[in-house]
C-alpha cells in the first residue's frame, strides 16, 4: 500500500501547456493499490503513444519540451512520475522502491490506460526500467535511452547512491535552480528560465514553508542494503531487437564511451548520438536534442 506525501504539495505552482492533462491512476502494490501521478499530451485516438520515465530522483515534468514537440508532431505522450517521486504516491516499504516493482506498476498502468505502439523514452533510471520492461516482453516500437546503458560499474552506483541520499532544503525556486546547474555542470544547451521551470516541477513545501526536492527520501533504501558492485545487463540488452536510440554526454560517468560503443556493436545495435561536453544527463529541454529524438522516432 502507498501514502501520501507527508507535509507535501503537489508540486510548486509553474506554467505549463494548456494542451497537458494531469491524472492518477491505481496500480496494484502488495495487497493493495499505489496512485501514480501522470501527464499526457496530445490526440488521444493518436497511432502513436511515446511513453516518458525519468531518471532515479526526478519526474515526468522534466519531459515537458519533449512531449509538446512530439504530440504537435502526431504522439500521444504519456509522462509518469513513479511511486516515490512528484505526484504519485510514497510506500510505505521503502524497499519496494525498486526497478521490478516500477515495471509492476507501468505493465498494468500501461494495459489500463490501453497504451499501444509505444515508444519508450527513458533518462538514466527511466531507461533501465525500459531495457527491463522489454527483455519481460513487453512490446515496444522503439526504446530511446537517455544516458544509460546495460552495464554501470560499482563505483557509478555508489555515486547516485551519494548524490540522491541528501536533503537540501531550499529558501527559493532561484536557490534550487542554481543549486541544479552546479550540480549538473556541464548542462548543455538549458537556458535560465528551463532551469527555472526545471527546477519548480521537482520541489514541494514542506509543513515549514521550505522547498525540498520532490521525492521520498526513502527512495535510496533498496540501494543502500546491497553490497557495492558493479550492474551488467548485457544478457538482457542482446536479447533485445527494437529500434534503439542511445542518447549520451560527451563527459558523462554514468554511460562511458566504451560501454556506448559495444551498445551499437551487439543487441538492437543502437544508434548512438553523442553530445560532446555535457554530463548526466541530456536535458532533452533543447531544440536540436528533441529533433534528434524526434526524427529517430518518425523513421
Amino acid at each position: 500500500m502507498g501514502c501520501d506525501q507527508p507535509g507535501a504539495a503537489p508540486a510548486v505552482e509553474r506554467g505549463m501547456s494548456s494542451a497537458m492533462h494531469e491524472e492518477h491512476i491505481a496500480v496494484p502494490h502488495g495487497g493493495g493499490t499505489v496512485n501514480l501521478f501522470y501527464r499526457s499530451w496530445g490526440d488521444a485516438d493518436a497511432d502513436r503513444t511515446a511513453v516518458c520515465i525519468h531518471g532515479i530522483s526526478r519526474n515526468g515534468s522534466d519531459f515537458r519540451w519533449l512531449a509538446e514537440d512530439l504530440a504537435s508532431n502526431g504522439w500521444k505522450v504519456v509522462a509518469f512520475d513513479m511511486v516515490g517521486r512528484g505526484g504519485s504516491d510514497w510506500l510505505d516499504e521503502p524497499m519496494g522502491y525498486t526497478v521490478p516493482v516500477y515495471a509492476g506498476h507501468m505493465a498494468h498502468a500501461m494495459k489500463a490506460l490501453n497504451l499501444k505502439n509505444v515508444d519508450w523514452i527513458g533518462t538514466s533510471m527511466g531507461g533501465l526500467l525500459g531495457l527491463i520492461m522489454a527483455a519481460m516482453g513487453t512490446s515496444f516500437r522503439s526504446i530511446v535511452l537517455n544516458d544509460v546503458g546495460p552495464f554501470l560499474a560499482g563505483n557509478v552506483v555508489a555515486g547516485i547512491l551519494e548524490a540522491v541520499d541528501v536533503a537540501p532544503v531550499f529558501a527559493s525556486v532561484e536557490q534550487a535552480s542554481s543549486h541544479m546547474q552546479e550540480r549538473f555542470a556541464p548542462f548543455g544547451p538549458v537556458t535560465s528560465e528551463q532551469w527555472l521551470e526545471l527546477a519548480q516541477g521537482n520541489l514541494r513545501k514542506a509543513e515549514d514553508g521550505s522547498l525540498r526536492l520532490h521525492y521520498d527520501p526513502a527512495i535510496v533504501e533498496p540501494l543502500k542494503a546491497l553490497e557495492p558492485a558493479d550492474m551488467d545487463l548485457w544478457k538482457l540488452w542482446d536479447g533485445l531487437t527494437m529500434p534503439t536510440l542511445v542518447l549520451r554526454g560527451g563527459v558523462s560517468v554514468v554511460l562511458d564511451a566504451a560501454t556506448a560503443q559495444s551498445m551499437t556493436e551487439r543487441g538492437p545495435k543502437a544508434t548512438l548520438v553523442t553530445e560532446e561536453n555535457i554530463t548526466h544527463p541530456l536535458w532533452l529541454a533543447d531544440a536540436g536534442q528533441i529533433a534528434t529524438v524526434r526524427q529517430f522516432l518518425q523513421r
